[in-house]
């Protein structure tokens, strides 16, 4: 019985001065609840907000300014709601500003539209810290950029292409009035290295240019529906090769075009005048008065590009005939002659030998590569 001394052994009696293993148990478990209450998983962002279970936040210890509330102010969710242990650690790290990761990596872990655009060329910026770009907290331009000029933002490793297209008297309206980088670029990746724009470089442009479009005063043309219709495209644009004539942010020539060439209708002939026109062809095509290899626009060996373009009292324009862009005759012929506000017929049927037009300019014409 309990209490009694069995033969051999003495009775066991309770030790007071030592608590059983249910105690001690208990007390481990209470102990390891609090530490894991108090520090958390280690890196892991918590589930609540930090006043819920502390008695102060980071700002309202007087540690870290608050935030603000001015009217157009842009503030990170986290940042809103105080929620700075989202992103942060409490007492140690080893990334700076005692991040959970590396900024780059730490932003991924939300902002996952970044990472999975299709395009595997890195932006320098997107491979090191976003924080360079965007401000964390709060900001006055949206996308929670840092500076109120996206320019400006761009600038800060491009000044050098940004001030020299900015030197030039003719810009694209994105560059100049509205200074919107992303509208053609894009910020984190690209499918080619150098350049990061949103799409192939003539997809990027007709993102625009499918539609008319009035800028200096001017109509453009809808270049993407003539492309759709046209049966003759000039071949840089065949090619989506836009920058092959044009360049995208600012230029010396009107419609920001790369080299020389007339603004005017009528012009006198100079090599650096129709600079553009020789990149791609051989200027023999106008500079010869005569022969039979320079062009198919001749009458007998007679060169009938040199008689419009050079020899004649006000040389014509190479536009004032042919379009840039796409036409449904050959050889880019257009359909109508502009002359300042006069719009005429501009009539032209081809012969297995040559052709024949007629214009406001003169009576019908025929030309003949047979002819003597």
């Amino acid at each position: 019985m309990e209490g009694e001394e069995q033969e051999g052994f003495p009775a066991r009696q309770p030790d007071k001065a030592s608590p059983s293993r249910t105690t001690t148990a208990a007390a481990f478990l209470a102990a390891a609840a609090i530490v894991l209450l108090w520090f958390g998983t280690p890196n892991a962002a918590p589930t609540a907000p930090l006043d819920t279970y502390y008695e102060q936040t980071c700002t309202t210890s007087e540690c870290h300014p608050a935030r603000h509330d001015e009217p157009g102010l842009i503030s990170h969710p986290s940042f809103l709601e105080e929620w700075c242990d989202r992103c942060h650690t409490d007492h140690s790290s080893d990334a700076e500003m005692l991040l959970r990761a590396k900024p780059a990596e730490l932003c991924l872990q939300c902002h996952t539209e970044t990472e999975t655009h299709e395009h595997t060329v890195l932006h320098p910026p997107d491979a090191g810290s976003c924080i360079e770009c965007h401000d964390p907290h709060q900001s006055t331009v949206r996308h929670m950029l840092r500076s109120e000029d996206v320019l400006r933002q761009c600038g800060e490793c491009h000044e050098d292409d940004l001030q020299r297209a900015a030197d030039q008297p003719y810009h694209h309206r994105f560059f100049d009035a509205r200074a919107e980088c992303g509208s053609c670029h894009h910020a984190h990746r690209s499918g080619e290295e150098g350049v990061f724009l949103r799409e192939g470089l003539g997809e990027t442009c007709l993102t625009c240019h499918d539609m008319s479009i009035r800028s200096g005063g001017r109509q453009l043309e809808n270049v993407g529906f003539g492309l759709q219709r046209a049966a003759f495209v000039h071949e840089p644009l065949h090619d989506r090769a836009c920058h092959a004539c044009h360049t995208p942010h600012g230029s010396i020539q009107p419609s920001q075009l790369r080299e020389g060439y007339p603004a005017g209708s009528y012009e006198g002939y100079s090599r650096e005048r129709y600079a553009l026109c020789w990149t791609c062809h051989d200027p023999a095509l106008a500079e010869t008065p005569r022969g039979a290899q320079s062009t198919r626009f001749r009458d007998g060996t007679r060169n009938l590009h040199h008689l419009h373009v050079v020899s004649a009292e006000r040389g014509r324009a190479c536009h004032l005939c042919h379009t840039a862009h796409v036409s449904e005759r050959p050889y880019l012929l257009r359909e109508t002659i502009q002359f300042r506000q006069w719009e005429s017929d501009f009539h032209f049927e081809a012969t297995p030998d040559g052709g024949t037009c007629s214009t406001a300019c003169h009576r019908p014409e025929t030309y003949s590569r047979s002819a003597p």
